[in-house]
């Protein structure tokens, strides 16, 4: 039976070094790393009281058969199934199932999942309500510095006071049925962020006080993944960007940022994988009925 894990669980499973199966789902650290996430990581994130993370599975004895286990976003309303192992293919409708609920009842209004574009699990997820938003590519490659004038822009570090003017940009280069999925309002948006690493870097590109682009990269261990949005009318914005993140090595590049790929790819990076983000919208369990809401 497929249930929330214990703390028993937990330890269950540290003692047998589970779980053993390749991860089916594709977190942008395990992308980037090119390797499984670790096990130890896993079990301690679980086992610290409070943690943002929920894991469910089913076991028979101390042998593990499936598990499911996600983590939040930038906000508890968003959440990410970051590990999915399946000893059958079968069981994972019923896992993901039970997963979604068990995230509902913490408060999560959207799910995401990550998956290899040609994945096996991509029909049950479809099954069990998960939406394919959009696609992404993953380039890797090594490129030269290049001397970049940046004189029409002003470049800065992000500031908590950018914050409108980059979900402004995100709203104008973004599809909306993409954003239908990722979210309409700042506070949706904010939350289904890819949660930050200690040492992010991300960098605002300012014309006349107006966000014109933004990049970041983010460290995972030796390896590091980039992402850039640039506005439509000041499209030289992007190659700048591009410029000053040189020692980017990797990319995870969504398929309606064409003007960025292409780019990417007359540098000489090389596409390593396609994947799929798939979503699934949570209706939240209503606690005071006087004061529930919906999304307009």
């Amino acid at each position: 039976m497929i249930a929330v894990f214990r703390m028993s669980d937990a330890l269950r499973c540290v003692l047998a070094d589970a779980p053993g199966d390749s991860n089916l789902a594709a977190p942008t650290e395990s992308v980037v790393l090119c390797r499984p996430l670790r096990n130890s990581t896993l079990w301690a994130q679980s086992l610290n009281f409070g943690s943002n993370r929920i894991t469910v599975g089913d076991g028979d004895g101390i042998k593990l058969t499936s598990l499911a286990s996600a983590r939040t976003r930038s906000g508890n309303r968003s959440w990410e199934v970051d590990r999915l192992h399946l000893s059958d293919l079968s069981q994972a409708f019923e896992l993901l199932e039970q997963a979604v609920y068990s995230l509902g009842c913490r408060g999560a209004e959207r799910v995401f999942l990550r998956a290899p574009g040609e994945s096996e699990l991509m029909d049950s997820a479809i099954r069990g309500g998960f939406f394919p938003y959009f696609n992404e590519f993953h380039l890797a490659g090594t490129r030269d510095p290049i001397n970049f004038d940046v004189n029409q822009f002003s470049v800065e570090q992000r500031t908590t006071a950018d914050l409108h003017g980059l979900f402004q940009l995100y709203s104008l280069t973004t599809p909306q049925k993409v954003r239908q999925g990722i979210g309409m309002t700042i506070d949706q948006w904010k939350d289904s962020q890819e949660p930050a690493q200690t040492q992010r870097n991300e960098s605002i590109l300012k014309r006349n006080g107006k966000i014109v682009g933004w990049g970041i990269c983010d460290p995972f261990g030796e390896a590091n993944a980039g992402q850039i949005i640039s506005h439509p009318n000041h499209p030289e914005s992007t190659q700048y960007l591009i410029d000053m993140s040189y020692q980017t090595l990797n990319w995870l590049v969504p398929c309606y940022q064409k003007t960025l790929l292409g780019l990417l790819k007359q540098q000489g990076l090389q596409e390593l994988g396609r994947y799929t983000m798939l979503i699934k919208t949570v209706s939240v369990p209503v606690r005071c009925p006087e004061f529930s809401y919906v999304e307009a």
